[in-house]
């Protein structure tokens, strides 16, 4: 038994020493769920968002959170005066 593991264990050793690449690709490739993210200089920034898109969005939340508010009990949001502050701090 001990001859055995004298013998094999060396091997295993050069086999796993040689298998550095093999193991670096496992989970890439073409087919692989979550493919390798190009290099930071080669993604694509994102457009800036319009001005409208961004009220729009402030306004649809500010009216989430009024209506979830009203519907706890609370006194409802100022909507207009709500959406009007968030721009200004959006700059």
């Amino acid at each position: 038994m001990m001859l055995i593991t004298l013998v094999v264990l060396p091997v295993a050793a050069v086999a796993f020493a040689r298998s550095g690449k093999a193991w670096r690709d496992i989970g890439r490739g073409p087919y692989a769920i979550d493919p390798d993210l190009p290099p930071r200089s080669v993604r694509v920034q994102p457009s800036p968002v319009s001005r409208a898109t961004q009220e729009a969005e402030v306004r649809q939340m500010l009216e989430a959170k009024s209506y979830r508010r009203q519907r706890r009990g609370e006194e409802p949001l100022d909507v207009e005066a709500e959406v009007a502050r968030q721009l200004a701090e959006l700059g």
